[in-house]
């Protein structure tokens, strides 16, 4: 009966026997000569040199990340997708680059000061075309640097609110990323300008220095009713901002904003669409019992007959016991 190989017997010694016995050089070294400090020496050396080669590579990636600390290539592809196209171009090209714009907004806002920063002196800058940029594209990147370098732009966006000169587009845009980003300072500026009926000087949109200036307000903790007020019944308010006013009224049940939306409500000026918005405000924030009371009153001396009607409605709606 053989016996069984030391190749089978699965012990490292065996194992350790059979590899000497593959290697002519190892046959005729002794394993106690100083053989195996020149091996770790080797080893040691390999490892250091495939240290230093990943040290070498990690310092390229970083390099490679350093070269565009401000996302260059991301807000120039912002700038493509928002600029317009030829007529011609099919509607899902259209769509595509509507859709990847948005993305780059969201991505591009949230990003670091350093992306916010560029992006404000891509705007300040003159194109290399140029030509003028689309507003679409000046919104964006105002957009972008506002978000993510709300410090650095703030100085912008105040002389955009306050000076004439920019499209009315980019300050609409500018007094809502005041709002957003600084609304403190956004209630100091807007403040003075929100019910002026003439203001002296060209300011954005009213309508959007009413929003802005409640969404501002309610950041920080300060009711805009006094000033809403003011403006919702102003006779001599330009029309959308006592609309925005009215709106903004409707969801808060401060006595002066139900006060303010009763007035509109009987006032006799036939713009029977802001009253028709106070109606539906106050049916939102009264109690049913005393809504009911307001609309029947109302109904009752009402000579427009189309408003008569639509108070039996909104009465039969919400007034009819069920």
């Amino acid at each position: 009966m053989r016996r069984p190989s030391n190749r089978s017997s699965g012990r490292p010694e065996s194992l350790a026997a059979e590899r000497q016995r593959s290697l002519p050089h190892a046959r005729r070294a002794n394993p106690n000569t100083p053989r195996r400090a020149g091996i770790a020496t080797g080893a040691a050396l390999l490892l250091a040199t495939g240290l230093a080669s990943w040290a070498s590579l990690a310092c390229d990636r970083t390099s490679q990340a350093a070269a565009d600390p401000a996302h260059e290539a991301e807000l120039k592809e912002l700038v493509e997708v928002l600029s317009p196209l030829g007529k011609t171009v099919t509607s899902d090209i259209t769509d595509k680059r509507f859709l990847r714009g948005r993305e780059l907004l969201a991505q591009l806002g949230a990003s670091d000061r350093a992306c916010g920063q560029r992006a404000l002196e891509m705007l300040k800058s003159q194109p290399e075309d140029g030509k003028p940029r689309p507003v679409d594209v000046e919104r964006a990147l105002l957009d972008v640097g506002a978000r993510a370098a709300p410090e650095d732009a703030r100085p912008l966006l105040e002389t955009l609110v306050t000076e004439y000169g920019p499209s009315l587009d980019l300050r609409t845009e500018a007094t809502l990323l005041l709002a957003e980003t600084a609304p403190k300072r956004a209630v100091e500026i807007l403040g003075p300008l929100v019910a002026q009926a003439h203001p002296g000087k060209t300011l954005p949109p009213p309508e959007f220095i009413v929003e802005a200036f409640t969404r501002a307000c309610d950041t920080i903790g300060r009711s805009p009713v006094p000033e809403l007020a003011d403006v919702a019944t102003n006779l001599y308010m330009d029309e959308t901002a006592r609309i925005r006013a009215v709106k903004k009224l409707g969801h808060r049940t401060d006595p002066l904003a139900l006060k303010a939306l009763q007035a509109i409500l009987v006032e006799s000026t036939g713009d029977g669409y802001l009253r028709r918005m106070a109606a539906q405000g106050l049916r939102d924030t009264l109690s049913r019992e005393d809504g009911c009371e307001v609309f029947k009153k109302v109904a009752e001396r009402e000579a427009d007959l189309n408003f008569i009607e639509f108070l039996r409605d909104l009465i039969e709606k919400n007034c009819s016991r069920g």
